[in-house]
Formats: structure tokens, sequence, C-alpha cells
């Protein structure tokens, strides 16, 4: 059930109105108009627009965003929400205009005490407050409003609601409910649980995280403790007892419950009980949402109005169902509890109706103030355009003033600027001349030194040729003197070199001698050796031709014998 008041109430405004840049309204004036709009006092503020292509990307990225997943859509969305309003609807006129005859079909008991058709009638108008939250989530979601705290909140108590729903019917006996009313109301639990909880989870920013969740609770319990204003105190005090209320139906003893109920116990005022309980758990979220635009000063807003409308009607249902079952059906006496159950209803049905009948009233004092401000706003506006138009004037005169003198000065400035020019253009000249003369007399100085010493660099390179032949002459004989020496020790060294050849010629022939020699020794000594080694091997050979002769000669004897031997077996066996 966490989250149920979800976070810490906090001011919340819409975008200031602009007129042309700038927010405007009289001094010390400063009030709401119709969706939170704002006017300051006569404070001008610079507006920076975002260029095209940002706000195009921006809103493609937002429509990209919001439509991925299951139903992010917000046509999606709407259609679902209004889906589940007509459904709870058609269940809350079932239960109040159809009261015995739906008793009979759902519980199967034609004849049913005038106590239970009392439960019936409460948990009928108990019915409304889903039906309630489903509307005002369906408008929600047509505006592209649902990431706001409120709707958060109704969103995650019809998951909750819709997830314990589904606990108490597979809790519930099968004897004690229609077989298909049990399939038809687990479908709309399951219905109700998935679109609320989907949506929940598209919108929250961080998805389905149990542990801001917790957190988001627990400063929602804090905020029942402080609230901004009286009208959020006693919206305070109503969350906080139906929340405690619904504990009791829910979680407590069917003994205590069945008390402030008026109906004993059984099996199916127990259902029952739980049914009512989940419907006062929603109406409880439902109020700590008013409580958060009371502090905020939005029960003009028109889901606040929805609200204060429902639970109103609520409210007046369940005081006329107890009043009923006291005075009418006589089925109990008024009781401590049921009178205090009876000013706990008329309490909310005061609060609710006042906030709902007052939200009006406040609309048109915002609106004939928004209108007055926008009147004056408007007069100033005026004043400024034509003090602004007055000046604006009189500056166009005193440019024009200006831009004459101007023009004046520049004439003369330019008419002085070209006089020096021509002063200066007279000097150039002048100065160019002088200095062409210099320069023609620098330049044929130079070609008389040139000749000079072109003339000294010839005398410098006969002699300088004179030299060069001298020394080539001494150095073409020394080089023949060398030849000379060097031809004499080649041929010296010529005749050792024949004479060690000789020498090694001679050596070389007395070095083959020799081998040959050897050579037909060895050569010899091997023949006589291999004429050895080839007799015996001739008399080896013959010898062991002789030995095969004689064991073939033994050999064909034996097979001789053998075949006679066998052909006389054969004839003594008769074969032959």
């Amino acid at each position: 059930m966490a989250h149920m008041l979800s976070l810490t109430a906090s001011s919340v405004t819409r975008p200031t109105t602009f007129v042309r840049g700038t927010r405007i309204c009289p001094a010390g004036l400063r009030s709401r108009g119709v969706n939170g709009q704002v006017f300051a006092p006569a404070v001008k503020h610079t507006r920076r627009t975002p260029s095209a292509q940002v706000v195009r990307a921006s809103r493609e990225g937002e429509l990209q965003e919001k439509t991925e997943g299951f139903l992010a859509h917000k046509g999606q969305q709407e259609n679902a929400y209004g889906l589940l309003t007509a459904a709870w609807a058609a269940v809350a006129i079932a239960k109040l205009v159809f009261t015995q005859q739906f008793f009979s079909y759902v519980f199967g008991i034609t004849n049913p005490h005038v106590g239970l058709l009392g439960l019936q009638r409460l948990a009928g108008f108990s019915s409304l407050a889903p039906a309630v939250a489903a509307y005002t989530l369906a408008k929600a979601a047509s505006g592209d409003r649902l990431d706001s705290h409120t709707y958060l909140r109704q969103n995650l108590g019809l998951a909750v609601a819709g997830s314990v729903t589904l606990f108490y019917l597979w809790q519930t006996p099968a004897t004690v409910l229609n077989a298909g009313f049990q399939k038809l109301a687990a479908g709309l639990a399951t219905a109700t649980a998935v679109i609320a909880g989907a949506v929940y989870t598209q919108t929250s920013g961080f998805g389905f995280n149990l542990t801001k969740i917790s957190k988001g609770f627990y400063s929602s319990v804090l905020a029942l403790l402080s609230p901004d204003n009286s009208n959020a105190a006693v919206y305070s005090f109503i969350s906080a007892a139906l929340g405690i209320y619904s504990a009791v139906l829910l979680f407590g003893p069917h003994e205590l419950a069945s008390q402030w109920l008026t109906v004993g116990s059984g099996e199916v005022s127990l259902y029952l009980q739980r049914e009512i309980g989940l419907s006062t758990f929603l109406a409880a979220v439902q109020t700590y949402c008013l409580k958060d635009a009371a502090d905020r000063k939005r029960l003009g807003r028109s889901t606040f109005k929805n609200l204060n409308l429902g639970l109103a009607t609520i409210a007046a249902g369940n005081a006329s169902a107890l009043w009923w079952a006291v005075n009418t059906a006589k089925m109990v006496d008024w009781t401590t509890q049921s009178k205090f159950r009876l000013a706990f209803l008329a309490v909310q049905v005061v609060t609710y109706a006042y906030n709902w009948i007052e939200s009006d009233r406040d609309e048109d004092e915002q609106i004939n103030k928004i209108e007055s401000a926008f009147d004056n706003a408007t007069d100033s506006l005026r004043d400024v355009a034509k003090k602004g138009e007055r000046k604006a004037k009189e500056l166009w005169e005193q440019g024009e003033d200006k831009l004459e003198e101007t023009k004046h000065k520049g004439k003369k400035y330019a008419d002085k600027a070209e006089d020096e020019a021509e002063d200066i253009g007279d000097k150039a000249k002048d100065k160019f001349g002088e200095a062409k003369h210099k320069g023609q007399k620098y330049a044929d100085k130079a070609e008389d030194e040139a000749e000079d010493i072109g003339d000294k660099a010839k005398d410098k390179f006969g002699e300088a040729k004179h030299k060069g032949q001298k020394y080539a002459d001494k150095a073409g004989d020394e080089a023949e003197d060398l030849g000379d020496k060097a031809k004499g020790k080649a041929e010296e060294i010529g005749d050792k070199g024949k004479k060690y050849a000789n020498k090694a010629q001679d050596e070389a022939e007395d070095f083959g001698d020799e081998a040959e020699s050897k050579t037909k020794k060895y050569a010899n000594k091997a023949e006589n050796e291999a004429d050895k080694f080839g007799d015996k091997a001739k008399r080896e050979t013959e010898s062991a031709g002789r030995e095969a002769e004689r064991f073939g000669d033994k050999a064909e004897r034996e097979a001789k014998d053998t075949g006679k031997e066998a052909k006389g077996q054969a004839r003594r066996r008769g074969f032959l």
C-alpha cells in the first residue's frame, strides 16, 4: 500500500503568463489565475527562446519516449481508463439499483437478510471510488499530465487495490461466490492492477522501485502531520482516519469490523467487508491528494473538483445506508460506534461539498482579478508604447542633426587630406629624381672598378699557367726515372721466379716416379691375394656341389620308398 500518500507536498506553479517576452502586473498584486498562471509585480524577465531545431528535437524525443512500451501512448491510456471507469461504474450501479438481484446472483442466496443488503449498498457506494479515480486519470491522460504526483498516487492506489482484490478472491471459499462472477471480478481486478501499474511504471521516472515507493510513503505520512492551512488540516485528519479504518476492515478482527458495519459475522459479510476496506483505502489516497492540493491552494483545478464531488457522493451514500440500517430497517440501535461513524461521514460530506462549491467561487474571483490585472497591464503597455514612440521621434530628429554635422566635418577633413596627399606626392617625385641620379653615378663607378679587377685577373691567370707548365715538366721527368727503376726490379724478380719453378718441377717428377713404383708393388700384392682367395672359393664351391648331389640322391631314394609303401597300403585297403 506504499505511496498512497506519495511525496511531501510542495508548492508547484504553472508557467507565468508573458506579454511580448515579459510578465507584468500592477505593483503589489500577486494572484493565481486559471490553470495556476501567475502575474508578478511589475518585473520584466527576458525570456530566451530555444531554437526551432532544439524544440523540434525535444518534441520528437518526448514523442518517441512516450510511445514506447505497453500503454505508453496517451490515447491508449485514456481509452484504458475510460473502460475502467465504465466497468466500475456499472458494478456500483448494479449493487445500488439492483441490490437484491445482484446479491442473489453473486452469493446464491435467494432471500438474503436485510442487513446483508444494507452491507451490499455500502459496497455499492464504495465501488464508486475506483470509478472516480479512473475518471480523473482518463482526464489527466488526455492532457498528458499523468507524471504529476496526484495521478501517480492514484495509479499506485489502484494497482494495490486490484492486486489485494485478487488475493481476497483467491482466499474466499468457492462455495461463497458464484463461479461466473468470481471470474468477472478477477478479470476486472487484474485489468485495474495491470493498467494502473503499467502507467505508473511509465510515468514515475524510476519504474516500480519499491525502495523509492517506501520512502515516498514515509514522507507522505510525515506530511499529514504538517498541513499548511486549516483546510489542509481537515483533509489530513480525514485521510488518516480513512487509512486506519481501511486497515481495520482489511486486516482487523471480523468481530470489530462487523460492529462498525452493523452486520454480524459470516463468509459473505467478511467478503463484503474486505471489498469496502479496499474502496476505503482508495478514498484515503484520494483525500491525501486533496490535502496536497489544499496545501498548494489548487482545489479549483478540475481534477480536485471531481475528487471532491465524487468523495462527497460516496460519503453521503454511506451515511444514507447507515441511516437506513438504523432507522428504517431497525437492524440495530444507535450505538456509540454508529453515531461516531455517522458523525465522521458528516464531516466528510461537509468538507468535500464545501470545497467543491467554494472552488467555483474562488475561480470566479480569480478570473475577475486576472481580468482587472490584464486591463491594468494593457493600459500600462499603452502608456509605455506612447512614451517610447515620442522618445524614438526625438532621437530620430537628433540623429538627423548629428548626421548633417558629421557630413560637413567629413567633407572638411577630406579636402585637407587631399591637399596633404598632393604635397606628399610632389616631394616623393623630387626624392625619386635625386635617388635616380645618385644611382647612375654609383653604377658607373662600379663598372670601372670591375674592368680593373678583370685585367688583374687575366695577369694572374697567365702567371699561374706558366708556373703550372713548369711543375708539369718536372713531374714528367721524375715519373720516367721511377718507371725505369720499376722495370729493372721486375726483371730481377722474374729470373728468381723462373729458377724456383724449375726446381719445383724437378721435385715433382721425383715424387711421381716414387709413387708409380709403390703403386705397382701394392697392385701385384693385391693380385696375388685375390688369386689365393679365388682358388679357395672354387674348392669350397665344388665341395658344396658334391654334398648337394649326395643329399639329392638320398631324397630321391627316400621318396621312391615312401611311394612304394603308400601304394602297398592303398592296395591293402582296397583303394587300388
